[in-house]
C-alpha cells in the first residue's frame, strides 16, 4: 500500500481487513500514467477484494442472476462483446453507479430501488458499460489524470459510504475534485459520449432507452442543493444538465417507443432488494396486508410471501405462494414456496419442488444451487456433482466452485474439494490461496497418476499467473 496518498493510506489500514490475504495487492502508484492490461487486472482485483471484506454484498441468487444476464445481455450489443465484464451489487442505500478498473460494473441497492422500471436500471448499466468500452480511463490518462488516484478515491469513498454517506461523498469529492476540476468539459463529453453509446446498445438488445433519460430526469428534478448526498453520489460522478437529458431524448427515435420498458423480473427483483433492504419485517408485512385489493398483485404478493418467510412466518408464506404458482408459472414463485418448505422442516416437499424445476430449467444456476444444496442434506453427492458440474460446462462463477467444493468434502473426496476451492478462489483473485490449495491436494493420499498430472498442471498455471508482474 506504500503508493496510496497518506490520507487514503490510513483510511484502508483502518477499514481493510488484509489478513484475508497476504497477497492483497495495492491499487498502483497513482504518478504512474500507462497501464498494461495485467495491471488493470491487478487494479480490479484489489478492488473488489476490499470492497468484498468491507461492504455487504446483495447475495441473493435469483437476483445476482438476473443483473448479470442483464447485464451480458446489454454487452453482447456493445463494439467489446468478448470482454469479461462482473456486475454485482452493493447493499447500500443511496443512488450510485460505477465503472471500476477490469470493467467492474457495480451498483447500490438504492439505484434498484429508486428505479421504476427495467429499461431505467438497464440505461444506467449501458451508461456505465459505455464508459468502460470507450476507453474513458485511458483518455483520463492523456489528460493528466491517474487512474489508480481515481480509483483509490472512489473506493475509499464507498467504504467510508457505507456507514455515513455524508462522509463517504465527501471524501470521494475531495480526493477527486482537484484532479478532476481542470477536466469538467473533458468528463461531461465522457457522459455525452457514455449516453449515445448507451442508447445506441439499449437499442440493440430490445430495450426501449427512453429509461434512460427517464432515470436521469428523476435524478436531476430530485435533485436538493442543499443536500450533500444528491450533490455528491451519482451525480457527482455522472455531472447531469437539462441539455444533457434534451440531447439523450433526442436520440430516441418514435420506433423505440415500441420497444419494452419493463420485466416481471425487474420487478421481482425489485421486490427482492426491498425486502433485503428492510429494517423492520414487521412493519413491511404490515404495510403489504393494508394494500387495497387493486395493489395485491403477483408482485406485491410474492414481495409478502418472501418478507414472511424471512421473518420465521413459513406457514403464512406457503398459503399466499400455492395459488401464486397456480396462476404463474416463474420460477421464482416455485424458488420461494421451497425456501419456505425448507424453513418449515417440510425439506421433502422442498426436494420435490426443486427436482422438478431443474428438469423445467436445467443449468439456470439460482435453481441449480438451491437443489444441489437439497441433495447435499440428502446425502445424494453424487447427483449433486453430477449436476455442478454439468453447470459448469456453460459458466464459470464462484458460487458453483463453492457448492461443488461442499459436495465433494461430504462426499469424502477432500482433494476433489480443495481442486474446486482453489477455482474459487482464483475467480475472486485470490492466486496464492488457489495454488495453496493445490498444494494441499497433492499431500492427499491414493493419487493416481493422472490426478497428480492435472494437479502439477494446475500448480504451474497459477504459478506462472503469481509471477507476472
Amino acid at each position: 500500500m506504500r503508493f496510496f496518498p497518506s490520507s487514503l493510506l490510513s483510511l484502508f489500514l483502518m477499514l481493510s481487513p488484509y489478513q484475508v490475504s497476504g497477497e492483497l495487492p495495492d491499487l498502483g502508484d497513482p504518478t504512474q500514467l500507462t497501464v498494461s492490461p495485467h495491471q488493470e487486472y491487478m487494479m480490479g482485483k484489489s478492488f473488489f477484494q476490499t470492497l468484498k471484506a468491507n461492504v455487504p454484498f446483495v447475495d441473493t441468487l435469483e437476483v445476482n442472476d438476473y443483473l448479470n444476464t442483464l447485464g451480458q445481455k446489454l454487452v453482447s450489443q456493445s463494439d467489446q462483446p468478448d470482454q469479461n465484464f462482473k456486475f454485482f451489487i452493493l447493499k447500500i442505500p443511496s443512488i450510485n453507479a460505477f465503472a471500476g478498473p477490469d470493467a467492474h460494473i457495480g451498483i447500490h441497492s438504492g439505484l434498484i430501488l429508486a428505479a421504476d422500471n427495467e429499461s431505467e436500471l438497464a440505461g444506467v448499466l449501458a451508461h456505465e458499460i459505455s464508459h468502460v468500452t470507450q476507453r474513458h480511463l485511458a483518455r483520463a490518462q492523456s489528460e493528466g489524470t491517474s487512474p489508480a488516484a481515481i480509483f483509490a478515491a472512489i473506493l475509499a469513498g464507498i467504504l467510508v459510504g457505507a456507514e455515513n454517506p455524508d462522509a463517504g461523498a465527501a471524501i470521494i469529492y475531495g480526493g477527486t475534485a482537484a484532479m478532476m476540476q481542470s477536466q469538467i468539459n473533458f468528463t461531461r463529453h465522457n457522459e455525452y459520449e457514455a449516453d449515445r453509446v448507451g442508447i445506441s446498445i439499449l437499442r440493440k438488445a430490445n430495450i426501449n432507452p427512453d429509461g434512460m433519460a427517464q432515470f436521469f430526469e428523476t435524478l436531476l428534478e430530485n435533485t436538493d442543493s442543499n443536500n450533500i448526498l444528491s450533490q455528491m453520489e451519482y451525480l457527482r460522478t455522472h455531472p447531469l444538465s437539462t441539455t444533457r437529458i434534451a440531447e439523450a431524448r433526442h436520440r430516441i427515435s418514435d420506433k423505440d417507443a415500441n420497444l419494452p420498458k419493463d420485466s416481471l423480473n425487474f420487478q421481482l427483483t425489485k421486490a427482492q432488494v426491498v425486502i433485503s433492504a428492510s429494517t423492520s419485517l414487521p412493519a413491511q408485512i404490515k404495510k403489504l396486508k393494508s394494500l387495497p385489493a387493486d395493489k395485491k398483485n403477483i408482485v406485491t404478493r410474492y414481495m409478502l410471501a418472501i418478507a414472511l418467510t424471512a421473518d420465521d412466518k413459513a406457514s403464512e408464506a406457503i398459503e399466499i405462494l400455492l395459488p401464486l404458482i397456480e396462476e404463474h408459472e416463474h420460477p421464482w414463485f416455485q424458488l420461494a414456496l421451497a425456501k419456505a418448505y425448507i424453513q418449515a422442516n417440510k425439506q421433502e416437499q422442498a426436494l420435490e419442488i426443486l427436482r422438478v424445476l431443474e428438469k423445467l430449467y436445467p443449468n439456470y444456476l439460482p435453481v441449480t444451487i438451491y437443489y444441489v444444496e437439497m441433495l447435499n442434506h440428502f446425502g445424494q453427492y453424487d447427483e449433486a456433482i453430477k449436476l455442478l458440474k454439468r453447470l459448469l460446462q456453460y459458466q464459470k462463477q464462484t458460487i458453483i466452485y463453492k457448492t461443488l467444493a461442499q459436495s465433494y468434502f461430504s462426499n469424502g473426496q477432500t482433494g476433489a474439494a480443495l481442486e474446486a476451492t482453489s477455482y474459487q478462489y482464483e475467480l475472486d483473485g485470490y492466486i496464492k490461496l488457489a495454488a495453496q490449495q493445490i498444494e494441499n491436494a497433492l499431500k492427499q493420499p491414493d493419487l493416481n497418476p493422472i490426478t497428480i498430472q492435472r494437479l502439477e498442471s494446475r500448480k504451474k498455471e497459477l504459478t506462472s499467473q503469481m509471477s507476472q508482474k
